[in-house]
């Protein structure tokens, strides 16, 4: 009984104890006030896309932009305005060459008059006549040979003694009268053939000389068509060179966000840009821009490692 009494007292002293502690512990804590944090805004910062232009420029000045400007798509960036003003120079002066040699082939070659046509009439004629009259002196020399002959047959009684040399003496001058128109005769024919070589002659040199010409023309119109052949040539490497300096033109709207002058070979400099550029790829419903195109004279990549968002 006595140990049921004592348990019982510890046991009321307990339940005291244990409700002044935690009213204690109950006092020393602060009571709870609200606080109330702003809400955080959301910063939207829409990502962008660089990409690297390759140009090659003759000088700084054909460079359009500088860092920092903003573009436009479709903005001339870069222009080599000096080099296609000389070229295109060149290309009127070599169509004008290549226009005056065309008309050159085509013109009509003149022809040469031919030698005038010769029939020796006169050479011909004069030996007629020079014929005829050494057919009439050998007539009279016949005939005064037959009345010599006549004359020697008679009796010398019947004649006087100057008869027979006197015609002996005409017989002579009649024999020298037909050996001068035989003479004569030969003369003319001399002269009708040497003017028949003479022709001949001339033939020859015409033929000749038509020859040379005809060679020297062949020449020429090979020379021009190799000059032609040549300058075509000039005319397609200077139009090719023209179609490669046209203006750069931005491909995207963005900004100029670097500039570099990578290095020079010869004339030619070598220039980096960097075109950063906002990708619209990354809203709902965009349109997804086109693979980076290359521009001629400079060529455009993604800036390696810089495809980020920013």
């Amino acid at each position: 009984m006595k140990q049921y009494v004592a348990r019982y007292c510890w046991w009321g002293i307990g339940l005291i104890l244990s409700g002044c502690t935690a009213q204690a512990v109950s006092q020393s804590l602060p009571s709870p006030t609200a606080s109330v944090n702003p809400p955080t805004e959301s910063v939207d910062v829409a990502p962008q896309r660089r990409f690297q232009i390759k140009l090659t420029l003759s000088s700084p000045n054909d460079l359009k932009v500088q860092e920092g400007n903003q573009v436009q798509e479709g903005q001339i960036i870069a222009d080599r305005v000096h080099d296609r003003s000389r070229l295109e120079f060149q290309q009127q002066q070599l169509q004008g060459q290549i226009k005056r040699l065309r008309l050159q082939l085509e013109q009509p070659i003149p022809e040469v008059a031919g030698l005038p046509t010769s029939s020796f009439l006169s050479e011909v004629a004069e030996v007629e006549r020079l014929k005829i009259k050494a057919t009439d002196a050998q007539r009279v020399k016949e005939q005064q040979q037959r009345k010599l002959d006549l004359l020697q047959s008679m009796p010398k009684s019947d004649l006087p003694e100057a008869t027979i040399p006197h015609e002996q003496a005409l017989l002579d001058q009649k024999q020298r009268l037909l050996d001068q128109a035989l003479a004569e005769v030969e003369t003319a024919k001399g002269k009708l053939a040497k003017a028949e070589n003479d022709r001949q002659f001339q033939e020859y040199e015409h033929s000749l000389e038509m020859s040379k010409r005809a060679i020297s023309l062949r020449q020429q119109e090979i020379q021009q068509q190799g000059q032609l052949a040549q300058l075509e040539g000039q005319l397609s490497q200077v139009e090719t060179q023209l179609s490669t300096l046209s203006a750069v033109r931005s491909p995207y709207s963005g900004r100029i966000q670097r500039i570099k002058f990578s290095g020079q070979n010869d004339q030619a400099l070598s220039v980096e840009l960097v075109l950063v550029v906002a990708d619209i790829s990354s809203h709902p419903g965009a349109v997804q821009p086109p693979p980076s195109p290359t521009v001629s004279p400079g060529k455009i990549n993604n800036a390696p490692g810089e495809n980020v968002s920013r």
